[in-house]
């Protein structure tokens, strides 16, 4: 079935045990010197525990100042071989090959980062916001020479090869880029100048480790920036990259001050595949492998993608986090139990500069070191009542601790909140982190219970050594004047089609991730639809990259939006709200949608300690929250039994 994604392929001299690779993702784990730590080694070999073919690890700083992050690697000195050594014979004991990606981050620089910011021109970065130094010459020959010594490093650390990072906005691609290098000498103006920084980068590394030693480049074929590099360059630089004798191109797309919809990292609602046909292209101009990367997160469809010659690796960045074991269950055909991203930014780009790396679809990202998932020394009969994320999460890590697991809840479905959050336009995903879920907690043992309102009685009746309350929030209804006297729909109920949306003007009271998406859900319908917020923004709390485009479906479905209105009255047919300046405004309103936010509901909590002494509440049912908190919260508690 996957027959091409599991044949082995070579990158130079290196046979590479499958097309399925792990591409470089900043973690921020690491030690301020750039010396590897527990965590990042572990996490590290979980992916090679999991079957991945080459395992690229990311962004070694070539000087201390090319580091972008604070807790980033590096290859500066020597004292940072010995636990590099350590890295590669651990990814090497499991079969996978491992690629060190070097880089200087130039003018991509965040704050805490060590060093002075400097670039090609001095030119303000607009995600960083820094203003950097225009280089010498002088440092320019210095750094070209620090990528062959940093390339020399990990040789001897044991890599099978080097991945120069030439793309997303980093310095060798600020010298590529016509948008950012406004340099007068030989190193800009010109294609033939803006290469030249990355022929004399080539050139450092290969007399450094040699002719036969595997150099692979990453770089952005379009930038998506107004003025920046085309993409009929970017052919010509390929066969470039091609002719100089590099051994493997990896196509990306985009860098960080790229425009939306265009960005470096996928969005939960980019095209499945948003690279590939980019790669292609590549593939037809160079005679050496090419990989693609970005949204490709089902086995399938990677496989699909070898098969019609689009590429010859397939990159699977967010994805290897949902799941580091994705191609040992691919090849093993157990797909419904993959974990897949989900595209929801939180965990892997909302987290990173807190140094809190992880996964919402998986909590134990670099936490791998903390726990090897062994079995409790004495097992438990676990009662969780609870079928969404959060229970499901803590069902199925008691159960590979071996604890006997039943899960129950009142409705027959599975998923909680999650069910409804997966119905908006582009969300669809979700529902995969329940259904996956729960095909690893049944191949477990776990055994449900649906359709189980759980009381006083059962809870005695079962008499479980440890209860999980996992019973997540309900929506809130405010005391707002008028609200109990006609009928006042919820968002859930809407999203779910359990109830009928009456013809005429609607208005979402709430401008939440929840309520905005409710009030596109509906305007497909051709309602008139009106959120209001009272905040001063609306999807405050949903990540950037996943905000822009959702507000432009808005726009494009002329939902009208009134943010600092606050909700003061409900009347037959209207909604009254006071603006900023307190004036009382009322729009009409056939319909009115609560979307005013959640509360926990924890209505077991009292009568579960009655009868058992160790009794958990997790997730929602604390405090109404995101699924990030939840299922770490899962996780957890099923780890501490």
């Amino acid at each position: 079935m996957l027959d091409v994604l599991f044949t082995p392929k070579k990158i130079g001299n290196c046979e590479i045990p499958n097309r399925l690779v792990v591409p470089a993702m900043v973690t921020n784990v690491c030690n301020p010197d750039g010396t590897l730590t527990e965590r990042f080694i572990k996490y590290h070999e979980e992916k090679a525990k999991g079957g991945w073919g080459l395992i690229i690890v990311e962004d070694y700083g070539v000087t201390e100042s090319a580091k972008g992050y604070a807790y980033i690697s590096g290859f500066y000195n020597d004292d940072q071989i010995a636990e590099n050594i350590k890295l590669t014979n651990t990814v090497h004991e499991y079969g996978s090959k491992i690629f060190c990606q070097i880089y200087h981050s130039g003018k991509q620089k965040m704050p805490d980062a060590p060093g002075e910011c400097v670039a090609p021109s001095a030119i303000k970065d607009p995600m960083a916001m820094n203003m950097p130094r225009e280089m010498t010459v002088e440092e320019i020959h210095n750094v070209v020479k620090a990528f062959g010594e940093a390339a020399a490093r990990a040789k001897k650390a044991g890599f099978d090869g080097i991945d120069i990072h030439a793309g997303h906005g980093y310095l060798i691609a600020q010298f590529l880029s016509g948008f950012i290098n406004k340099r007068t000498d030989e190193y800009g103006g010109c294609f033939a100048n803006r290469i030249r920084f990355f022929d004399e980068v080539y050139a450092e590394v290969r007399k450094k480790v040699g002719a036969d030693y595997p150099v692979i480049v990453r770089f952005s074929v379009n930038e998506y920036i107004t003025g920046g590099r085309t993409e009929c360059e970017s052919y010509a630089l390929a066969r470039h990259f091609d002719e100089l004798g590099v051994d493997a191109i990896h196509v990306t797309n985009g860098c960080y001050a790229s425009e939306p919809n265009h960005q470096v990292i996928s969005s939960m609602f980019a095209v499945n595949g948003m690279n590939a046909d980019a790669a292609a292209q590549i593939r037809e101009l160079v005679s050496c492998p090419v990989i693609t990367v970005n949204k490709i997160n089902e086995p399938m469809m990677a496989d699909t993608v070898l098969k019609m010659g689009k590429a010859d690796f397939i990159a699977v960045g967010r994805g290897s986090l949902a799941d580091p074991y994705f191609p040992a269950k691919a090849k093993e055909g157990r797909l419904d139990e993959i974990n897949h991203c989900i595209g929801c930014l939180q965990g892997c780009l909302g987290e990173t500069f807190k140094g809190n790396f992880t996964c919402l679809v998986n909590p134990r990202v670099t936490r791998e070191y903390e726990n090897d998932l062994s079995k409790a020394e004495t097992g438990k009969k676990v009662m969780i009542v609870g079928a969404g994320p959060a229970g499901l999460m803590a069902a199925r890590t008691a159960a590979i601790r071996g604890h006997e697991v039943d899960v129950y809840d009142r409705d027959t479905h599975f998923g909680g909140a999650f069910r409804s959050a997966s119905y908006p336009m582009g969300k669809g995903i979700l529902a995969t982190v329940i259904s996956s879920y729960r095909a690893q907690c049944e191949k477990l043992g776990v055994k449900f219970h649906m359709g189980c309102d759980v009381n006083e009685e059962l809870i005695a009746e079962v008499k479980p050594d440890s209860i999980i309350l996992a019973t997540g929030s309900r929506p809130f209804t405010p005391p707002i004047d008028g609200i109990k006297d006609r009928e006042i729909l919820t968002a859930e109920d809407v999203l779910l089609g359990n109830v009928d949306v009456p013809q005429g003007p609607v208005v979402v009271c709430g401008g939440g991730e929840v309520g905005g998406e409710t009030a596109e859900f509906i305007s497909q319908t051709n309602r008139d639809v009106t959120i209001l917020e009272m905040r001063p923004n609306i999807f405050v709390e949903m990540f950037p990259w996943n905000r822009v485009p959702t507000m432009e479906r808005l726009y494009k479905q002329q939902v009208k939006i009134i943010t600092n209105a606050t909700v003061s009255k409900i009347a037959s047919d209207a909604v009254i709200y006071k603006d900023q300046n307190g004036q009382e405004v009322e729009i009409p309103a056939a319909t009115v949608v609560s979307a005013f936010g959640y509360r926990n509901y924890n209505p077991l909590e009292e009568v579960a300690k009655k009868h058992c002494a160790d009794v958990h509440v997790i997730g929602s049912a604390v405090k109404a929250g995101n699924a990030l908190t939840a299922i770490r919260e899962g996780y957890d508690t099923g780890l501490a039994l």
